[in-house]
C-alpha cells in the first residue's frame, strides 16, 4: 500500500533533505478492521487509515510520539501527534464512549452534540459546564474549536480528504483523527476501533482487553446461533421520503444476520453500504418474512402506521414480529445501541439470536440489552 497524504495536518512537520525517516512496514495486530492498521517501532506507534475504498490505499499515516527527539525530519506526509492525548474533542456519540470506555472520561473536552448522549456520566459532565458542544449544527464551531485547541479531534468521514474536514479547521494545525469504523463490514470489524482510539490515549492494553473478551462472547454466541436448524428470514428499516434504505448484503447488518441465525432477505446483494429500494421492491421480497427489525426510532405498531398505514400488510407486522432498538433511549429519543452496541456487539448479536431463536434463551441471558418489541 502506497503512502499519500491525507491532508489532515500534512503542514504540521518539518523535512531535512539530507535525513532519511524509515516508515515501518504494517506488521498490524489489527485482526478485523480493514480500514487501519498499527504499527510500533522504536518508541513510536503509526497508525495507517485506508479511506480509499477501491483499492484500501493508505490515505493517512499518524505517528504517536512521547519523546520529540524521535520525529525530528518525518516526512510531511505523517501526521505527528503528542501522547498521551489529555484533551480529547470526540464529534459523535460513539468516539466519546470510546473514551469513556477506556476509563478517560476525565480527558474529554468536547462532544459534537449532547442531544445524541445516553452515557450518564457525559451527561452530567456536560451539565456541570466541563464540556463543549462543538458541533451542534451541521458545521464544526471553529471559533470554541480553536479556543479549545484539543491534543485530538476525532471526527467523522468517508475517507474522502477534500470532504471530510471543514479547510479551516485545517489552517489551525490542530490535529484531525478521521474515524471509518462505519465503513467496516463487520461488527467485530468495528469493534476493534477502540484500538485505534486506545493508541492516541496510551491506552493499548485495556482496549486489547476489553476488545479479546468482546471477540470471545460474539464468537461463542455466533457458535450456539449455527447449531440452530430454523433459518428465519428478515428484514429493516422503513420508508423515508421516495425511498427505503435496505442494508447491502456486505453490510456489518447483514453480517449481524448471518451470525445470529437468520436468513437476512438481501443477503446475496454485493453493496457494503444502504441500498435505497421502492416500497412496491421491499414489499415483494419482504411482505411474508418473519421478522422486521430497526424501523427507525418507533416504538409502537401504531407509530409505525402512522408513517405509512400499508406496513399493516407486511407478515411480521400482523404477527407481531416488529422489534426495535429502542429499549433504553434519552430525553431525545437517542438509542444507546449506537453509542455502546458499536462497542459491544457481542450484545447486540445477544438481543437478535434471543429475537430470531427464544429457544435458547436457557443457554443465554433471558434480557434484551437494546431490543423490544413494538405492540
Amino acid at each position: 500500500m502506497g503512502a499519500t497524504c491525507f491532508l489532515f495536518g500534512c503542514h504540521q512537520s518539518t523535512e531535512n533533505k539530507t535525513t532519511v525517516f524509515s516508515i515501518p512496514q504494517k506488521n498490524t495486530t489489527i485482526k478485523y478492521s480493514k480500514r487501519f492498521a498499527i504499527s510500533k517501532a522504536k518508541g513510536l506507534t503509526y497508525i495507517y487509515l485506508f479511506g480509499n475504498s477501491s483499492n484500501f490505499d493508505t490515505t493517512a499515516t499518524y505517528l504517536i510520539y512521547e519523546d520529540p527527539e524521535l520525529i525530528k525530519n518525518i516526512p510531511k506526509t505523517i501526521i505527528p501527534v503528542k501522547s498521551p492525548c489529555e484533551n480529547i474533542a470526540a464529534l459523535s456519540s460513539i468516539y466519546a464512549n470510546m473514551i469513556s470506555e477506556l476509563g478517560l472520561i476525565k480527558n474529554l473536552t468536547a462532544i459534537d452534540n449532547i442531544d445524541y448522549i445516553n452515557n450518564p456520566e457525559i451527561i452530567s459532565k456536560h451539565k456541570a459546564g466541563q464540556l463543549l458542544e462543538l458541533a451542534k449544527g451541521t458545521e464544526i464551531d471553529l471559533e470554541q474549536t480553536i479556543k479549545l485547541y484539543p491534543d485530538i479531534v476525532f471526527t467523522f468521514g468517508m475517507g474522502d480528504p477534500k470532504k471530510d474536514v471543514n479547510p479551516k479547521l485545517l489552517l489551525t494545525k490542530i490535529p484531525i483523527a478521521v474515524s471509518l469504523d462505519h465503513k467496516e463490514e463487520s461488527p467485530l470489524a468495528r469493534a476493534e476501533w477502540i484500538k485505534f482510539f486506545a493508541a492516541f490515549v496510551n491506552k493499548n492494553e485495556l482496549a486489547d482487553s476489553i476488545f479479546n473478551e468482546v471477540e470471545k462472547n460474539y464468537n461463542t454466541l455466533k457458535g450456539l446461533a449455527q447449531k440452530t436448524e430454523i433459518r428465519p428470514t428478515v428484514f429493516t428499516d422503513v420508508k423515508y421520503s421516495d425511498s427505503w434504505y435496505i442494508p447491502g448484503g456486505k453490510s456489518y447488518i447483514a453480517k449481524f444476520f448471518a451470525d445470529a441465525g437468520a436468513n437476512y432477505l438481501w443477503r446475496d446483494d454485493e453493496n457494503t453500504g444502504s441500498v435505497p429500494l421502492s416500497f412496491e421492491q421491499v414489499y415483494v421480497k419482504a411482505k411474508d418474512a418473519d421478522f422486521w427489525l430497526n424501523p427507525s426510532t418507533l416504538k409502537t405498531k401504531k407509530e409505525l402506521l402512522a408513517f405509512d398505514n400499508r406496513y399493516a400488510e407486511f407478515k411480521a407486522f400482523n404477527k407481531g414480529s416488529v422489534f426495535n432498538n429502542t429499549k433504553t433511549t434519552n430525553a431525545k429519543g437517542y438509542s444507546n445501541y449506537w453509542e455502546t452496541g458499536m462497542i459491544y456487539p457481542d450484545r447486540i448479536l445477544h438481543d437478535m439470536i434471543l429475537i430470531f431463536h427464544p429457544e435458547l434463551n436457557k443457554e443465554i441471558k433471558n434480557e434484551y440489552y437494546y431490543y423490544e418489541k413494538l405492540n
